[in-house]
């Protein structure tokens, strides 16, 4: 079974099926970034090397700002300056077109290559009649249990809603296509079941240089709750999702999204004196983790940092 990205059709496409919540998973994101700006380079017409790298700059810019807490998004808008910086002396529109296409096309190919490997790894982790819990929606996460699943290994996943926007509901219709047995729950009962689970298994939509981990809202307070029951945390991630800023003290902007997807219209006779804040990410530190699975292997989030040069040189051949 597959897990497939959006077939976009324009770099605004990109950005609008993003706007609409429709490109889920940190994996994707990045993914779709590259797509944007492959688009860019093999759709449009530029009369200047420096009209193309405004319109570079323009996409990066409304990508960005609408997922801020993506470092997938932003480690695909570096890379493509760092291509730009290698053929700063080149001034052939077409050239420079090229050379971005490629390493877009690169990175998106790394990213499959990356998740397909993780999904490896992971899936060695399953063993027979475990139980595990998951959290929100994750591309990597459920090539986890796919490729474990393909093995014929029977297992259980106990899968939060993960309100507001209940992600997970995507994770249950592919577990249920896999025939693996699921148990749904609500995220106020996550404590109820965390006993009954052998380990927990989340995805990570950024990655900071120290472990810490930046995933949808309760990730933080289910890698706090397994601790207290002494389950292990593990995190599912291609390195992609390393925030490469957090090196140099920037903090991961953790999103806040619309009031109107927690409070309907109804639901309260007025809304004087009330703040209501949907908060959509939250940071797990690095202590309440057991290890990342990513491409190099199952690793300590203390070590994740260190694969990040293998990763840039294979994406920049």
């Amino acid at each position: 079974m597959e897990v497939k990205d959006i077939e976009f059709k324009s770099a605004d496409h990109v950005i609008e099926e993003i706007r609409n919540m429709n490109v889920k998973g940190g994996s994707p994101f990045g993914r779709a970034a590259a797509w944007a700006f492959k688009l860019v380079s093999e759709q449009e017409t530029f009369s200047s090397k420096d009209s193309l790298i405004n319109r570079y700059e323009d996409v990066a810019k409304q990508i960005i700002d609408l997922k801020p807490t993506m470092a997938t998004i932003y480690n695909t808008w570096y890379i493509v300056k760092n291509t730009l910086k290698k053929i700063e002396n080149v001034k052939d529109v077409e050239r420079v077109k090229k050379e971005v296409s490629h390493v877009c096309s690169n990175i998106i190919d790394y990213s499959f290559e990356a998740v397909s490997r993780v999904g490896e790894y992971g899936s060695n982790l399953v063993q027979e009649n475990d139980i595990i819990m998951m959290h929100s929606y994750s591309s990597t996460l459920m090539e986890i249990f796919i490729k474990a699943a393909e093995k014929g290994k029977n297992f259980t996943v106990i899968c939060t809603e993960s309100r507001p926007l209940r992600e997970s509901r995507v994770a249950i219709k592919i577990l249920q296509k896999l025939n693996i047995r699921a148990i749904y729950i609500t995220d106020a009962s996550i404590y109820e079941f965390l006993p009954k689970a052998d380990y927990v298994i989340m995805g990570a939509d950024s990655i900071c240089y120290d472990g810490s981990v930046a995933n949808k809202m309760g990730t933080a307070m289910i890698s706090k709750l397994a601790c207290l029951c002494k389950k292990p945390v593990y995190i599912a991630s291609e390195l992609y999702k390393l925030d490469l800023r957090t090196l140099y003290g920037y903090k991961i902007k953790l999103e806040r999204r619309s009031e109107t997807e927690i409070v309907s219209k109804g639901d309260f006779d007025s809304l004087d004196g009330i703040e209501i804040i949907n908060q959509f990410f939250d940071l797990t530190p690095a202590t309440d983790l057991k290890s990342i699975i990513c491409e190099y292997g199952i690793v300590s989030p203390a070590q994740i940092a260190g694969f990040w040069s293998k990763l840039e040189g294979k994406v920049m051949e």
